[in-house]
């Protein structure tokens, strides 16, 4: 075993022995019987019933991608946070999750999701499967597909989707291209074989969501700069997110986030308690960048807003899934030295769209990041079919830079 795998391991060893973390009360696993599958002589599949369970599904990564430097390890407290009972998600959801076993190694996992309120939403009978890792062996992820498939068939679905880890904020999509480079802040990431995996086992494409790069070292485009100005002599105003009342800017931001998404592809209408468990809402005061976080307004109303920050990835793929007074320290001193930023998320008042407010909070957003030094910027992910999104962004100059992909499957009756 090479030198630096050594330490992963013994740094992974740490990350899941952290005390209080073996109470195994409270997970959506606890009440599951036992279910262990046989697959062949080698390969065994079982469902997450522990937490010692559960402890190996969260390592699976380790494993899978232990030679990829551009993977970035998640961190213990979200999927510890995301699993829990008392996350708002699992009161209209519920899942189960599975690691298989070659060798009693662990080679794979998947989680196979049912969001209710999805279903209601859009009136179709619809199972995710998410949080799938595995390693290069089609043997051990047909198997574990077929587990997923199996549960949803049990729980009367008939269609299966994903890569979605329960919500598309979280996780949506395999890469599709452009593998040998990091992924950027809140950007999924996954091997070039997941892709042909799935279309053996018989899944088609859904959606194309698509991420965008702003090369930054050229200049901002003169025509995203005359909108800019356009916009602010129609009387627009643009202020910063004041993060030291982060509660009294959250009472409107998540009401007016649910209003503006709702025309999304995947959107639900979940309690604003549920948004709040959303993109690291409740760490927003400790590192929301506010020169990067703009809010328009009109008449002294909110109409628009664009949510951009650094690339944290940089800083934190090192912290090896760990989120302790030492990575806090490491954060704070780092950050300043990140050079690409990343906009996830745009948000436009129905009214007010299509009057060049996408714009101006771009332009401002860009200029920032320039000041900053910044090198370049990745944009979304944005649904394909997004025409006007990917029309306002083009106006910046940003060039298509990868396609995540999220395949289907109808699923028969008969298991």
């Amino acid at each position: 075993m090479k030198k630096e795998n050594r330490r992963d391991t013994r740094q992974l060893h740490l990350l899941i022995n952290l005390k209080g973390y073996s109470d195994n009360n409270g997970f959506i696993f606890n009440e599951n019987p036992i279910d262990t599958i046989t697959v062949s002589e080698k390969l065994q599949i079982k469902n997450v019933t522990s937490f010692k369970d559960f402890k190996d599904f969260f390592k699976t990564p380790w494993i899978v991608y232990k030679n990829n430097r551009n993977w970035v390890p998640p961190f213990w407290t979200e999927y510890k946070s995301f699993f829990k009972r008392t996350n708002p998600f699992w009161k209209h959801a519920e899942g189960k999750l599975y690691v298989a076993y070659k060798n009693n190694e662990i080679v794979g996992r998947v989680a196979a999701i049912i969001d209710h309120l999805y279903c209601k939403t859009y009136n179709q009978q619809i199972g995710f499967f998410g949080f799938f890792e595995c390693i290069e062996d089609f043997e051990c992820a047909k198997a574990l597909l077929k587990c997923a498939e199996n549960w949803l068939i049990s729980r009367k679905m008939e269609i299966m989707r994903g890569s979605i880890d329960g919500r598309i904020d979280i996780g949506c999509g395999f890469l599709k291209n452009n593998f040998d480079s990091r992924p950027c802040f809140l950007s999924p990431y996954s091997p070039h074989y997941y892709i042909k995996f799935v279309k053996q086992f018989g899944m088609k494409n859904e959606r194309d969501l698509l991420l965008y790069y702003i090369d930054l070292k050229k200049p901002i485009p003169s025509k995203l700069k005359e909108k800019a100005s356009k916009c602010e002599s129609a009387g627009i105003k643009i202020r910063k997110f004041n993060r030291f009342r982060t509660g009294k800017e959250l009472k409107w931001w998540t009401n007016f986030f649910l209003q503006t998404f709702k025309d999304h592809w995947g959107f639900i209408p979940v309690s604003t308690e549920e948004v709040r468990t959303r993109f690291g809402v409740k760490q927003m005061r400790w590192f929301i960048d506010s020169k990067l976080f703009l809010i328009a307004e009109f008449n002294n109303s909110p109409v628009a807003y664009i949510w951009s920050t650094p690339d944290y990835n940089q800083i934190f793929q090192n912290m090896n899934g760990r989120l302790g007074p030492y990575q806090f320290l490491q954060f704070y001193m780092k950050k300043n030295n990140i050079k690409i930023g990343k906009l996830p998320l745009i948000g436009i008042k129905k009214e007010f769209r299509n009057q060049n407010i996408g714009s101006y909070l771009n332009y401002l957003t860009l200029k920032e990041m320039k000041k900053r030094g910044y090198i370049g910027a990745e944009v979304g992910w944005i649904d394909e079919k997004n025409k006007v999104a990917r029309s306002t962004i083009s106006i910046t100059g940003a060039k298509l830079h990868k396609r995540l992909t999220v395949f289907e499957k109808k699923l028969n009756s008969t298991v």
